[in-house]
């Protein structure tokens, strides 16, 4: 692959990982570090790709106003085009989009789990998995970090609660003998949802929606 082909590349990679932390939603504000983390981006490679994903309006990014530490704080928010660029791109990975070529998707890789595959909502939410131990012991990471979580932050008690529920089933799910990736993803999904709700200490927060995010990208 020519290093053009890797640029491209990491491109996709980028906008995808937004989409799938936003669900497509235009409305949900993500970090820069949480997807420069997941992909092992440093903050001057970060800033080049969203430079081209804003350019091409596919992405907006803005600091609302404030000074951040880093532009790895600064938000972004998924565009119309960019939801409709990454939608096109996975259901027909064959042929080429506006802003990358067919090659590009192929870096997605379902090989970290057996039984992996793309199913639609209704089928996927019963659909029982059995987690490789590299899985495992991410998941293993994403419960003790919202543990620790949980101690040092000062939450709203209906946030601890569910916070507390998520992990519960997230352990259950994990130790039961079929373990059902929809309900695992639900209440991953929903953890991440509460930590992201709490901006006041985003930067707190980054790490642990980063390692949720890597978890969700595994068992989908």
């Amino acid at each position: 692959m020519s290093k053009i082909d890797d640029i491209k590349k990491q491109r996709f990679q980028f906008i995808h990982q937004l989409w799938q932390i936003t669900g497509g939603d235009q409305s949900k504000r993500v970090l820069v570090r949480q997807i420069s983390e997941q992909l092992c981006l440093n903050e001057d490679e970060a800033r080049v790709i969203v430079q081209y994903l804003n350019g091409e309006e596919l992405l907006e990014i803005t600091t609302h106003g404030f000074n951040v530490p880093s532009y790895l704080d600064a938000s972004l928010y998924i565009k119309h085009k960019g939801v409709m660029e990454v939608e096109q791109a996975l259901s027909k990975p064959e042929s080429p989009t506006a802003h990358f070529p067919a090659s590009v998707v192929n870096y997605i890789n379902v090989g970290t789990m057996t039984n992996s595959n793309i199913a639609q909502a209704s089928s996927h939410a019963s659909q029982a998995i059995t987690i490789s131990p590299d899985t495992k012991q991410d998941i293993l990471k994403v419960i003790s970090m919202l543990k620790e979580f949980l101690d040092k932050q000062e939450l709203q008690q209906d946030q601890r609660d569910e916070l507390r529920s998520d992990i519960s089933t997230i352990k259950s799910q994990l130790n039961s003998p079929k373990p059902k990736v929809g309900i695992l993803s639900e209440s991953l999904s929903s953890a991440k949802s509460i930590l992201e709700s709490v901006s006041a200490i985003a930067v707190t927060v980054a790490p642990v929606v980063t390692q949720i995010t890597s978890v969700l990208g595994m068992i989908r």
